[in-house]
This record gives structure tokens, sequence and C-alpha cells, in this order.
């Protein structure tokens, strides 16, 4: 009987701190393969490590002086400390998570016989040397298979690396259709408010949106976490926020998971600063789609496609304020209707067509060479 496949993935946040993918992807190659395998992942204190998320997985955190996120010490000491957990284990195939663990590479001793790129950050937001370093990893074939979550990430990325040789698979953020957890309530038993939920920020997600004078009414409720250089002030706005408007705070995902099903919509929109931005790919589109609450979204080219594809949303005209408001009437206005019972029904028909975790892993089976 031939040894087990020895699998290995490298982490770029704690688990339970976003990027749920993360686990996801490990969790399936590992059911691939019928492997066991470790996680890396970075030390960030808000999180506890978690063990027992998936059969066969052990998470191996890597405790460092310097937060890996806010110094490039940090981030130095758990490339170098990761790669020398990885020469030592010897797996036969490593997974990299997003740009900032790729520098693995340059520190093993022997390249794994199968390296997966999971690509779900682009690569220009985290500096030129990253940028540099992943024009070499591509054009020098230093990896055998690369993950994007969008299309058109995958295309500009390539456009700019010129690489053409490394097959690619695009793979939707989706939630999982095996233990997502999600509930779809009746749509008349839900509390007729909008939800918004994630990053607040001035420039990154148009803050002031909220505190229009138009918005004052409008029963729509907002959880997240305040960014910004001004999200002190930010935070006091929001605080004193009333009317139909109100904001709620941090929640984790638990919690959001089981507030979220009451909701009659939730919006999704970032300003596109850069690609990043502009070719969202976002966990909380699909999230809310899973548990069949339609998105009131910004005209982010996959979330515009999913949208028209299963009339299961409502697409913004533009990333004005004119036009966030007039989603948003037209959203309230179709609520109570047998259109808006629709939106819900296809919501899940595209969950359970598509828009599913274990859907999206079927197009990456393929290329899951045999290492043993």
């Amino acid at each position: 009987m031939s040894p087990k496949v020895r699998i290995a993935g490298v982490s770029d946040v704690s688990l339970g701190l976003g990027s749920p993918q993360v686990l996801y992807f490990m969790r399936s190659v590992l059911a691939h393969y019928d492997a066991e395998g470790i996680l890396i992942e970075p030390d960030q204190p808000e999180i506890h490590l978690m063990q027992g998320l998936a059969k066969g997985l052990n998470i191996h955190r890597i405790y460092s002086a310097f937060h890996p996120h806010q110094s490039f010490a940090g981030r130095t000491e758990y490339i170098i400390r990761s790669a020398s957990l990885i020469n030592k284990l010897r797996p036969d195939i490593l997974i990299l998570f997003c740009t900032f663990t790729l520098p693995v590479l340059f520190k093993l001793k022997t390249r794994p016989p199968f390296v997966i790129y999971y690509a779900y950050e682009m690569p220009f937001s985290y500096g030129e040397l990253d940028v540099k370093m992943n024009r070499y990893v591509l054009n020098n074939s230093l990896v055998d298979l690369i993950i994007f979550p969008e299309e058109n990430r995958a295309i500009q990325t390539l456009k700019i690396f010129g690489c053409r040789k490394i097959p690619i698979v695009i793979l939707y953020n989706c939630e999982s259709s095996i233990d997502s957890g999600y509930e779809v309530l009746q749509p008349k038993l839900r509390n007729g408010r909008i939800l918004y939920a994630g990053t607040i920020d001035s420039v990154r997600t148009f803050a002031e949106y909220f505190f229009h004078e138009k918005m004052r009414l409008i029963p729509l409720d907002i959880f997240g976490n305040i960014t910004g250089p001004d999200k002190e002030n930010l935070r006091e706005r929001f605080q004193k926020l009333c009317g139909g408007i109100r904001y709620l705070g941090v929640v984790n995902r638990e919690t959001l998971k089981n507030v979220q099903k009451s909701y009659c919509y939730r919006v999704v929109m970032w300003n596109p600063v850069d690609d990043q931005h502009l070719y969202a790919a976002p966990n909380k589109f699909f999230e809310a789609i899973a548990a069949g609450v339609p998105p009131i979204t910004a005209p982010h080219p996959q979330c515009k496609m999913l949208v028209r594809r299963y009339k299961c949303g409502i697409v913004m005209d533009d990333w004005s304020f004119d036009s966030f408001y007039e989603a948003i009437r037209q959203a309230l206005e179709i609520y109570g209707t047998d259109k808006y019972d629709r939106m819900v029904e296809n919501c899940r028909k595209a969950f359970v067509e598509e828009l599913n975790w274990e859907k999206q892993f079927e197009k990456v089976k393929p290329f899951l060479k045999e290492v043993r």
C-alpha cells in the first residue's frame, strides 16, 4: 500500500479572519487525494487558533515577533519560518494562498512535485516587489496551477505578466453547500430592512453615502469595521446615526450568518479605485445569494454578470450616490411583490446550480495531477 499524499498549505491570514476559501480549498484538495495535510497560518492575535475544521487537516500557527501584516519584518519572519517547516515536511503538494505567501518558493531547498498558487488577491496592491516576484514566478513556471476568483483579474494579471504556459482556473468565492448553515427565510417573514456588512471607509466603500439626507428614512442596518485615516471621526458620526438607518457595530461571521437571513436585501459595493476594487470577487455577494437575500450591487463585472444571469438582485447603473439611492428605492418598491419572491427563488436556484463551492471545485479537479 503506497503512502498517502502529503499536502501543505501556507495561508496569508489566520483561519476565521476572512478568506473562508482557504479552508474550503484545503478541505477539497485533501478529500480529492484522500490525504492528510497541514495548513500554516500567521498569528493574528484577534483570532484564536482553530483545529478540527476539516478531516485530516492540522493547523499550525507561526508566532512572530512582529505582526505579519503590519511590518515587512513580520512578513519576512513568517515566510522564512513557513519555508523552514515546508523543507522539513517535504510535501508532495504545496498550496500558496495569496501573493503574500509567494516568497516561500524562494526559500525551499526542493520544489514540491505540484505547486498551486491561489491568487485570490491581485499583487499590484502589495507593491512593486510583489509585482516583480509574480512576474518572475509566472514566467518561469515555478507553479503548476493558478487559481483566480474572478475572470477579469486573471485577464489583467496574465496580460501584465505575459504568462501563457501555466493552467488557470476561475474559482468563484462561493459558500459551501455542505456546511454553509444558511437557512432561506420566507419573504413574508423578513424584517423589511436592508443590510450592509463589510468594511466602512470614506474612500474605499463610500461611507459618506450613508449620511446623505435622502438616506435618513431608509430602513438600513450597517455592520462592519470602520477604517481609513478619518476612522475615529467616522466612527463617532456612525454612532450618531438616527432615523431608519442604524450602525450596529462589528460582529463575527457566524453571527452575521444568523442575522442576514432576516433581511430583504444586502448592499455590495466598493469604490473602483484600482483593478482589485473594480474586479471585486466578494464573499459577501455569494453569502447573500446563498442565504436567499438578493444583493443590491454596484456594477462590478462579476456581480453584474451573475445577477443578470440569474435575475437574483439589483445592479446599480454606476458608482454614484444617485445610482446607489435609486437602486435602494427600486428595491424597496419591489419588496413584498411577486417579483421580489421570484428574486429570492432565483438566489436559491443560482446557489444550487452554480454558485456553491462544491460545484466550483469541480472545475479544479481535472488539473489536480497524480503525485504518487
